[in-house]
C-alpha cells in the first residue's frame, strides 16, 4: 500500500464526529500530514524494506486471491499439460522426426498428475509446497519455450521470424513471471510463507502507528485546544503513549521548529544552531525535522543523518563516522527512492552515487595493501639462474584534511544527484561535550565541513552560543559566530503549547490536573511529561487536592535528600548540622519549614548559604502550589500558571527571583501569602 493510502485509511478510521465538524477534522489532519507520517516513518521504512516483488504481480495476486479454485486449476492444471503437450509436439515433429509416444495418453497422464497436484495443494503446508514447486516448474518450461524460439529465430530461422517471435517470447516469458508472483501469493511454502506473513505484520504495524502514533495524537492536540475537560477528579481514558520513548508524541510542534523549517527553505544551504535549556526539547525537535514533520506539503523528504556528539572525540574518528553514517543514508534512500523508470542521465547518476557510498563506507572500513611479484628461473644441465623481483603498495590512512575534503565532495556530490532532496545532517548534544573551550574547539575543528550547497547542518548547543551569537552583533566575535548563519531559541513551553503535549499523550485528562503538570515542570518538555507520568500513576478518582499533595510530597523528599548530599561534602560542621537536621525532619507546614530551613544558618559561608536559598525556594514553591491547587479551584487562568512554571524555573537557579515571583503570586491570590523573608 501507498503512504497516501495508508494515511486516508487512518483518518477514516479515527473520524467519528458530524458531517460539519468532521470535514472541519479532516482538513486539519490533511494540514498535519507531515508530522502524521513522520511519526509513523519508521513502520513505513520496515514495511518497504520487506516488502518485494512487482506492483503488477501484487495487483494481479489480489485479483487471484477472489478466484482461488480457478487459478488454481491454471497454475497447476492447464499450464503443466499445456507445457507437456508442447514439448511433446517439439520432440515428435522438430527433432529429426523421430518416434515419440502418442500425445494423446501421455496428456491425459500429465492431467491426471495434475489433478492430483490440486488436490494435494489443499493438504497441509506439505501440500501447498509440493503444488507451489509444480507450478513453478510448469511457468519455468514455458518461459524456457520462448526463450528456445527466440534463440532459433535468431540462428536458424529467417529474420522475419525474428520480428514475429522476439516480441512474443518476451511477452511470454514477461507473463510467466508475474504467474510466479501468484503461485507464490496462493501456495506460499514456509519460506514465502514466513516472508508474506512478516510482511502483512509489518503493514499492520504501519497502519497502527499511523492511527495512533499520528492520526489520533494530532487529533487530540486540535480538539485539546478547544474542548477543555473540567473536573477535579482524577478522569482519562488512555494514557500509553505517556510511556512511549522515541516517538513523535512527545514533542509538541513549537514555534522554533517552524522558524527552522522556514530558514532551511529559504537558503540554499547552511549551518543553524538550536539553543535552549536542557530538558527543553531540542533532541526531539531535531528527530521531528529529520523525520519529515516540519516540512511543507507535498516536498520532496529529506535525506537525513542524525548523529549524537560525543563526550570525548578525536576530529578525524568523528568526521569518519558521520561520513559512514551519510554513506549509509544514501544507500538507504536509493533502494527505497529508486523510480522504476528514470531518464539515463540521472540513472548514471544515482549509480555514481550508490558506487560512491560502496567505495566511502570500503575506504572507511579498511586499509588497503597491494603486493606484487614477478620471477623469473632459467637452468641447463645441473645449472640453475634465477631472478625474483617484489613490489609491495601499503595504503596509508587519510589525514584529516583529506577525509573533510573526501567527505565535503561526497555531501556535494548527494545534493547536487538528488535533488530537489536536501541533504540535513542534525549533530545533537554538542552541550554535552561541555560549555565554554570544549565546545568550542570541537565547532572549530567541525565548522570545516560545513558550507555545502545543498546540505543543512543543524545543531543543538547550549545557551551560552545563543548569547556569544547574540554578542557578535555588538562587536564581541566569537566561535559560535562564526560557525552558525542562524541560531534558533528554543524557549520554555507556555501552558498553551503544554495543553496540547499533554492532550497527544494522555486522552481525557482535566485541565486542573494538566496544569498542575505544567507548574511542576516549569515549561520543560521533558518534565511536563514526567510529571504527567507521575499523575496518571496515581488511581482514578483520586482528587486534586490529594494527587497535589503526593506530587508535592515527592518533590519535597527529593529537595531534602538531594540537599542534605551536597551539604555532606562541605566543611563547616555547625552550620551544616544545624542544617541536616531541619531536612531530616521536615514541618508539615511547608511555610514554617521554609522559615526554618532560612534561619538554619546564620553565618556567612557562600556554599552553605546558596544550598539553604535554594531549598527554601523550592520548599517556598511546593507551599505555593498545595495552597493553590485545591479541590475549590473552580477554573484554569493561563496567566496565573505561566507565573508559577516562572517562579518554578527560577526557584532552582535564582533563588531571590523565584522568591520574589512567588511572594507576588500570593499577594495577588486569595491562597495563604508565602512569608516575604527574602534569602541571604
Amino acid at each position: 500500500m501507498t503512504e497516501d493510502e495508508v494515511f486516508e485509511e487512518a483518518v477514516e478510521a479515527a473520524l467519528e464526529a458530524p458531517h460539519g465538524e468532521r470535514e472541519a477534522l479532516r482538513a486539519v489532519l490533511r494540514d498535519a500530514k507531515p508530522w502524521i507520517v513522520a511519526s509513523a516513518r519508521a513502520h513505513h521504512d520496515r514495511y518497504a524494506k520487506l516488502r518485494g516483488g512487482n506492483v503488477r504481480a501484487r495487483s494481479l495476486a489480489r485479483i487471484a486471491a477472489k478466484r482461488p479454485f480457478l487459478w488454481r486449476c491454471v497454475l497447476l492444471v492447464v499450464v503443466p499439460v499445456t507445457d507437456y503437450v508442447l514439448w511433446s509436439l517439439l520432440f515428435k515433429y522438430g527433432v529429426n522426426g523421430n518416434p515419440a509416444l502418442p500425445v494423446g495418453r501421455n496428456a491425459a497422464i500429465a492431467a491426471g498428475i495434475a489433478v492430483l497436484v490440486l488436490g494435494v495443494s489443499y493438504v497441509t503446508a506439505i501440500g501447498r509446497t509440493v503444488a507451489w514447486f509444480w507450478g513453478v516448474f510448469g511457468l519455468s518450461w514455458i518461459a524456457l519455450t520462448a526463450l528456445l524460439v527466440n534463440i532459433a529465430a535468431v540462428f536458424v530461422w529467417p529474420w522475419p521470424w525474428l520480428l514475429a517471435t522476439a516480441p512474443l517470447g518476451l511477452g511470454v516469458m514477461w507473463g510467466a513471471g508475474l504467474l510466479i508472483e501468484v503461485t507464490a501469493a496462493l501456495l506460499p511454502p514456509a519460506m514465502i510463507a514466513g516472508r508474506t506473513a512478516a510482511t502483512d505484520q509489518a503493514l499492520r504495524e504501519w497502519r497502527s502507528a499511523m492511527l495512533y502514533d499520528g492520526v489520533l495524537p494530532a487529533l487530540r492536540a486540535e480538539l485539546g485546544g478547544t474542548r477543555i475537560v473540567p473536573g477535579t477528579e482524577l478522569t482519562f481514558d488512555d494514557a500509553r503513549n505517556l510511556h512511549r520513548g522515541g516517538s513523535l508524541i512527545s514533542h509538541q510542534p513549537v514555534p522554533a521548529g517552524r522558524e527552522l523549517a522556514d530558514l532551511v527553505d529559504s537558503l540554499d544551504g547552511g549551518s543553524f544552531a538550536l539553543a535552549g535549556p536542557r530538558g527543553s526539547g531540542k533532541t526531539n525537535l531535531l528527530r521531528a525535522f529529520c523525520r519529515g514533520a516540519y516540512r511543507r506539503r507535498g516536498q520532496a523528504a529529506d535525506l537525513s543523518v542524525l548523529v549524537a556528539a560525543p563526550v570525548d572525540y578525536v576530529p578525524r574518528e568523528f568526521v569518519l563516522h558521520l561520513y559512514a553514517q551519510a554513506c549509509h543514508a544514501v544507500l538507504a534512500h536509493l533502494r527505497e527512492s529508486a523510480p522504476k523508470v528514470v531518464w539515463r542521465r540521472r540513472h548514471d547518476g544515482r549509480v555514481q552515487l550508490a558506487r560512491a557510498a560502496q567505495r566511502g563506507l570500503r575506504d572507511i572500513a579498511y586499509v588497503q595493501t597491494l603486493t606484487g611479484e614477478t620471477s623469473g628461473k632459467f637452468g641447463f644441465r645441473g645449472a640453475e639462474l634465477a631472478y625474483k623481483r617484489a613490489t609491495s603498495l601499503a595504503g596509508r590512512p587519510r589525514t584529516y584534511p583529506e577525509v573533510v575534503d573526501d567527505f565535503r565532495t561526497f555531501v556535494r556530490d548527494v545534493a547536487r544527484t538528488l535533488d530537489p532532496v536536501r541533504v540535513v545532517i542534525a549533530i545533537d548534544e554538542i552541550d554535552r561535550i561541555g560549555a565554554g573551550e570544549p565546545a568550542r574547539r570541537f565547532l572549530n575543528e567541525i565548522k570545516a565541513v560545513f558550507d555545502v550547497p545543498g546540505c543543512y547542518y543543524l545543531m543543538s548547543v547550549s545557551t551560552e552560543a545563543q548569547h556569544d551569537f547574540e554578542l557578535a552583533g555588538m562587536g564581541l566575535r566569537s566561535v559560535f559566530d562564526s560557525s552558525f548563519d542562524e541560531v534558533v531559541r528554543v524557549d520554555y513551553l507556555d501552558f498553551q503549547l503544554a495543553r496540547g503535549l499533554i492532550s497527544r499523550s494522555v486522552e481525557g485528562l482535566p485541565e486542573m490536573f494538566v496544569a498542575l503538570a505544567y507548574v511542576f515542570s516549569g515549561g520543560l518538555a521533558r518534565q511536563l511529561t514526567r510529571s504527567a507520568r507521575a499523575i496518571v500513576r496515581q488511581p482514578r478518582g483520586t482528587s486534586l487536592a490529594a494527587v497535589t499533595e503526593k506530587l508535592v510530597a515527592d518533590e519535597l523528599d527529593r529537595v531534602c535528600k538531594t540537599t542534605s548530599d551536597a551539604l555532606t561534602a562541605l566543611d563547616d560542621r555547625d552550620a551544616v548540622t544545624k542544617l541536616l537536621r531541619v531536612l531530616a525532619d521536615p514541618d508539615p507546614d511547608l511555610h514554617v519549614l521554609r522559615d526554618r530551613v532560612q534561619a538554619a544558618y546564620a553565618k556567612e559561608h557562600t556554599a552553605i548559604g546558596d544550598l539553604g536559598d535554594r531549598a527554601a525556594a523550592r520548599i517556598a514553591f511546593l507551599a505555593v502550589v498545595r495552597d493553590h491547587f485545591t479541590d475549590d479551584l473552580a477554573e484554569v487562568v493561563p496567566a496565573q500558571v505561566d507565573a508559577l512554571a516562572r517562579a518554578r524555573r527560577y526557584a532552582g537557579s535564582n533563588p531571590a527571583t523565584g522568591l520574589a515571583l512567588l511572594e507576588e503570586f500570593s499577594s495577588a491570590s486569595t491562597a495563604r501569602p508565602a512569608p516575604a523573608r527574602p534569602p541571604r
